[in-house]
C-alpha cells in the first residue's frame, strides 16, 4: 500500500507533539512494508527527497509569513494570513499535481494550518481515502488556543469566529475516517457540526520516546519537570510565578527544571535569574529527555488553554514519573487522580501551590504513583498504534 502523510510541519521544522506523532507513523507504516510520501512545509526552497520506500516533498508556500513566525506579526497582519492559507490555490495545486504523480492509495492528513485548507477538496475531487487526525481547536479558533478562564469570551463566541468556523466546516468536509486523540476533541468538534459524514475514532497517541525498563530517581529533595513550550499559553509563566511565590512564603525544599522554547524565554530567564532551585534547560534534544526524567519525581503540566493528548504525559509515564497537571479538557480524561498523578484548578494559583506542598509533604505517595504510571500505558506502544492506523487505511 502506498500512503501519503500530509501535515505543516514535520521534522526538522517541529514544535510539537502531533510532528513526533507523524514523524512515528511514518516510521512505523515504512516498518509494515508500505511506500510513504510526505507531504509539508519548508521556509527554505522547495525541495523533493525522493527515495525508494518514502519520499518527502517540502513546499515553501506563498504567503505573508511562514506558518512558525505568526508572533512576530501582528493581528492584521495574522489575519490576512489566515484568509490566504485558507484558500491558497498553489499549495492546493502543488499537491495535486504529487497525488496525481505519487497515486496513494490512502491519504492521511494531520495540521493543515500554514499548508493550506484547499487540500481536502483536492482529496475528495481525486477520490482517494481520506482520514483526517485533528490535534488541537484550529478548526474553529485559528490560534488553534482557547483559554480555558475565558471559554465564554466574545473573542471565542463572536461573529467572525462563527463566520471563519462555517468556512472550516465546509473546507475540511467529511473525511472517510476522522481520528481523535482524545474523547474531548471529538466531542468539540462534533458539538459544533464538523464531520458529520464520517467515521469519528477516538485513538490515542503511541508513546513517542523509544521503549525504557524503568528509572532510578534520587529523593534527597523533590524535582519538578516543565517540557514543553515557553509559550504564556502553555502555563509555564503561571507555573514560574507560583512557584516562586511559594518559595518566598515557605522554604520548601524543592527544584524547578524548565526545558523547552518559545517567544517567552527571555521573559522565563529575567525572572528565574536570582532563584538557583528554578533551572533552565532550553531546547533539550529529544535523545536527552531520558536522562531528564531520570533526574524527574514529578513532570508538571500547568496549560492554561483547552489540550488534546499532550505527548508529554504519556512519555512521563513510561519513565515512572506521575503528573502534576491542569483540570482542563483533554488532559483531565489522561489522569486519575492519586494514581497516575494530580490535577489542580487550572489557572489558580493557590490550588497549584496546595498540590505542589502535597508532593513535597508526601513523597512516599509520590513514589508509589510512579510505580502505576505504567499502567496508563496499555495499548499505547509505537507497535499498537500503528497497527490500529493500518487497520483504519484498509478498512
Amino acid at each position: 500500500m502506498k500512503i501519503c502523510l500530509i501535515t505543516n510541519l514535520y521534522p526538522p521544522y517541529s514544535r510539537g507533539g502531533a510532528e513526533h506523532v507523524v514523524f512515528k507513523t511514518v516510521r512505523g507504516m515504512l516498518d509494515q512494508g508500505h511506500e510513504v510520501v510526505v507531504i509539508t512545509t519548508t521556509p527554505d526552497d522547495n525541495e523533493e527527497d525522493i527515495g525508494e520506500f518514502l519520499s518527502i516533498y517540502h513546499y515553501k508556500p506563498s504567503n505573508l509569513f511562514f506558518y512558525t513566525q505568526a508572533h512576530k506579526h501582528n493581528v492584521f497582519v495574522r489575519a490576512l494570513w489566515h484568509i490566504v492559507d485558507m484558500f491558497h490555490f498553489g499549495s492546493a495545486r502543488y499537491v495535486k499535481d504529487i497525488l496525481e504523480k505519487e497515486k496513494p492509495d490512502v491519504v492521511h492528513t494531520h495540521n493543515l494550518m500554514g499548508i493550506g485548507f484547499l487540500i481536502p477538496a483536492v482529496i475528495r475531487k481525486l477520490k482517494i481515502k481520506h482520514l483526517h487526525t485533528v490535534h488541537d481547536v484550529q478548526l474553529v479558533e485559528p490560534s488553534g488556543i482557547i483559554l480555558k478562564l475565558r471559554e465564554k469570551d466574545w473573542r471565542y463566541n463572536g461573529l467572525p469566529t462563527k463566520i471563519y468556523t462555517w468556512f472550516m466546516r465546509h473546507l475540511i468536509g467529511s473525511p472517510d475516517v476522522v481520528i481523535s486523540p482524545s474523547q474531548f476533541l471529538l466531542d468539540f468538534y462534533s458539538s459544533r457540526n464538523f464531520f458529520k459524514n464520517s467515521k469519528k475514532v477516538m485513538l490515542r497517541n503511541p508513546v513517542t520516546l523509544d521503549e525504557v525498563e524503568g528509572s532510578i530517581h534520587q529523593y534527597n529533595h523533590i524535582r519538578f519537570l516543565y517540557l514543553g513550550q515557553i509559550e504564556k499559553h502553555k502555563g509555564i509563566i503561571f507555573l514560574v510565578e507560583s512557584f516562586i511565590d511559594l518559595c518566598k512564603k515557605q522554604n520548601i525544599q524543592a527544584e524547578l527544571n524548565i526545558a523547552g522554547d518559545g517567544s517567552e524565554f527571555k521573559k522565563l530567564q529575567s525572572m528565574v535569574k536570582d532563584h538557583e532551585n528554578i533551572i533552565l534547560h532550553g531546547k533539550v534534544d529529544r535523545v536527552e529527555l531520558p536522562k531528564l526524567f531520570e533526574q524527574t519525581n514529578m513532570t508538571v503540566v500547568p496549560s492554561l488553554c483547552y489540550e488534546n493528548s499532550p505527548t508529554v504525559i504519556f512519555e512521563s509515564f513510561s519513565f515512572g514519573v506521575p503528573v502534576l497537571a491542569s483540570r482542563v479538557e483533554g488532559i483531565a480524561e489522561l489522569i486519575k487522580e492519586g494514581e497516575n498523578g494530580i490535577t489542580f484548578e487550572t489557572g489558580n494559583m493557590t490550588s497549584l501551590q496546595e498540590k505542589i506542598l502535597y508532593c513535597i509533604e508526601n513523597i512516599d505517595e509520590i513514589v508509589l504513583m510512579g510505580d502505576k504510571t505504567f499502567l496508563s500505558l496499555e495499548g499505547l506502544s509505537q507497535r499498537d498504534y500503528i497497527q490500529k492506523l493500518d487497520d483504519l487505511y484498509n478498512c
